[in-house]
């Protein structure tokens, strides 16, 4: 006779009850058409079941942000993003290599020293107040700000330009902001090596400067060969700018020793044009003007015939064939004796035309050269000397 287990005969029954109500769920749910349903009406759409087509939409719109994704994973400017809660939510692999870091949970409050990220000093942390992601939530719109990086993958550290802008919802609200930044640090070198090269070109032009104003100053000397007798020794030519520069040297020279002569010798000047000796006799004006005889000296034949082709007079100016020549007027002048002997005696060697002593007087004006020669050629030997140096 066999037991009877009452608990194990309600287990067999449940059993037997609920796997074919779990087949019975297994199977697809067949929506039957309700009678009375119109021929060609959709059916119904049980509760949950995704409606037609959507599938395909959505694995279109992953598509396309997978497409997204790698067009900002392969671009050469860095991009961050950041939510409306200061939050970092996005990092390309240009930023990560910048920066040396992806991604962290840092607050924007230590963005700075998180990441390396310095002033222009390269010592001083860049304030995260005003880095251009965290001014960006501020909702401004930042544009080229530069900054140093430097962290331990980079020790020596690089330059980088950042643009920020916040972003916003169709409706104006802020929803969280995006730098986008660029290595720059070959364009910084370019740059500083640029300002190197502006300063040595700065130094060579002031050298060169220094250069011209000493050359200035010794292709027109004013020396002192004689008491109260000046000379200025021209070489080379005599332009608008020169001409004023020694045009105020020389006056200055001469009203501060207060000299009685003047002589300018054009021995060095090749060619005199018109301008130049407009510019010579208003330099010997202007120097007569402050009380000091004047006289040119040096002439070559070349310069005369062309003051002669141009119809230039030199008006009653005194004029001598070399230095020699207007050392022995001014000593002459300086006698007592008249000027327009002086001049005549000087001005007659000039043409080439020799003329003699006055009647009367030939032998007390060869003692009175005899007298004077020591001192002349004195003159003439300093004189010659200086034009040399």
């Amino acid at each position: 006779m066999q037991s009877i287990n009452p608990s194990g005969g309600r287990n067999r029954r449940r059993k037997a009850i609920t796997e074919p109500s779990l087949r019975a769920e297994a199977r697809p749910k067949v929506v039957r058409r309700e009678r009375g349903a119109k021929e060609g009406a959709a059916p119904a759409v049980p509760t949950g079941a995704v409606p037609a087509g959507a599938e395909a939409r959505i694995a279109e719109l992953e598509e396309r942000v997978r497409g997204q994704q790698a067009v900002l994973d392969n671009i050469a400017d860095a991009v961050v993003v950041a939510d409306r809660h200061g939050k970092l939510s996005y990092f390309n692999n240009t930023a990560e290599v910048i920066l040396g870091l992806g991604v962290t949970d840092e607050s924007p409050e230590g963005w700075s020293a998180r990441y390396g990220i310095y002033c222009a000093d390269r010592v001083t942390v860049f304030p995260s107040s005003r880095l251009p992601l965290a001014r960006a939530l501020q909702g401004e719109i930042v544009l080229g700000e530069e900054m140093f990086v430097r962290h331990m993958k980079t020790p020596e550290g690089t330059w980088i330009s950042a643009s920020a802008r916040p972003i916003r919802r169709e409706d104006g609200t802020l929803d969280g902001a995006v730098v986008v930044f660029r290595d720059i640090g070959d364009r910084k070198c370019w740059e500083q090596e640029i300002q190197r090269q502006l300063e040595l070109e700065k130094e060579r032009n002031e050298t060169l400067e220094r250069m011209r104003d000493t050359i200035r100053e010794l292709s027109t000397p004013i020396l002192e060969v004689w008491h109260d007798v000046l000379v200025m020794p021209l070489i080379g030519v005599v332009d608008s700018q020169r001409s004023a520069e020694m045009t105020e040297a020389l006056l200055d020279e001469v009203a501060r020793k207060q000299c009685r002569f003047v002589i300018i010798d054009i021995t060095g000047v090749e060619l005199v044009d018109s301008s130049t000796a407009d510019r010579l006799i208003k330099l010997v004006g202007a120097v007569e003007l402050l009380g000091a005889r004047c006289m040119l000296t040096g002439i070559r034949p070349t310069v005369a015939q062309t003051l002669t082709s141009l119809g230039i007079d030199l008006g009653p100016r005194l004029t001598f064939r070399n230095l020699r020549q207007g050392l022995e007027a001014c000593l002459r002048l300086e006698r007592g004796e008249p000027a327009a002997r002086a001049r005549g005696e000087g001005a007659a060697a000039a043409p080439g035309v020799s003329r003699g002593p006055g009647r009367g007087g030939g032998r007390a004006h060869e003692g009175q050269e005899r007298a004077s020669a020591p001192a002349i050629s004195t003159i003439s030997s300093s004189a010659s000397v200086s034009s040399r140096q």
